[in-house]
């Protein structure tokens, strides 16, 4: 597969491609006499068998790839400490509350995100991980543009996913999820309370992160009514943002704080303190469908 996605991404993208089997070259073959030849192995895997389902779920177009696009930098990589202690944080976590809503999570134990939709479907009582890497690929795999029927297996240990022709099966990471929950401050409670302007806040830590990519840890502070960012005597920058509550010093890596930033699509986000030890907690004034956590540094 690797060779084979060498060649075709050497083949021009204007010209109809020819596809010819020549003993065990593949031929790949355009214009007059030009082709890019691809050599083939004798069939040695076992076929995979498709497990029968016992329930189903549909999901509608383009939420695999909004979960593939959003989500896995939060979780566990899957040869950290983390993901060997608790093998569900290698993915995304879901289940389904009292009143039917599914909550998807994701954590590695420095950043965490909880999404809280009413359009995803999931499987009543079934509280599992779908890993990471299943995601992505999945979302590579499956069209974008259709409904996804997700069916689960009698053991509950797989999942199916259909769409179209294509069916693709997925093991379920077991495991009892973090309880981040707790750990989220609310906005009518929280001891500090700041607000930013989305892209600004973003555009600061791309940019923290162009300038000390090893370890962009940049630091909130106020001067009367000034909001500043320093970055380890590289950067100081002064951004419009408004700070209610206990003011305090913090530090943060700027990364994290991006990828939290990405998931909203508000123009402005609130950055949240229960006190001055607590995780930042990122979210919007319009609705608590999207939290996220993301843990102090030292500075």
């Amino acid at each position: 597969m690797l060779e084979l996605d060498l060649k075709v991404s050497a083949l021009p993208s204007d010209e109809e491609i020819i596809v010819e089997l020549e003993g065990s070259l593949l031929n790949l073959r355009w214009g007059r006499s030009s082709k890019i030849a691809c050599e083939t192995l004798a069939e040695t895997a076992p076929l995979i068998d498709i497990p029968e389902t016992i329930e189903t779920v549909t999901w509608e177009p383009g939420i695999l790839h909004s979960f593939s696009r959003s989500m896995p930098p939060f979780a566990a990589l899957s040869n950290s400490q983390m993901a060997k202690a608790n093998p569900c944080l290698q993915g995304l976590y879901f289940a389904m509350d009292d009143t039917g809503e599914v909550l998807i999570r994701a954590s590695n134990g420095a950043r965490a995100v909880t999404l809280r939709s009413e359009k995803v479907k999931w499987f009543e009582g079934m509280q599992f991980s779908i890993p990471t890497e299943s995601i992505c690929g999945l979302a590579d795999l499956l069209p974008s543009d259709s409904e996804i029927s997700i069916g689960i297996n009698e053991a509950r240990t797989l999942l199916v996913f259909q769409a179209g022709l294509t069916t693709a099966v997925s093991r379920l990471l077991a495991g009892k999820f973090p309880d981040i929950d707790r750990s989220y401050s609310d906005k009518d409670t929280a001891g500090t309370k700041w607000t930013f302007d989305r892209m600004e806040l973003i555009e600061l830590c791309r940019r923290a992160r162009r300038l000390a990519p090893s370890r962009p840890v940049i630091t909130f502070r106020t001067e009367g009514a000034k909001t500043k960012i320093d970055l380890e005597s590289i950067l100081t920058q002064q951004l419009g943002a408004m700070c209610e509550g206990e003011q305090f010093e913090f530090a943060v890596n700027a990364e994290y704080v991006e990828l939290a930033a990405s998931l909203f699509r508000t123009e402005e986000i609130l950055i949240l303190f229960k006190d001055k030890t607590s995780p930042l907690t990122i979210a919007c004034e319009q609705t608590d469908h999207i939290r996220a956590l993301v843990g102090q540094m030292q500075k």
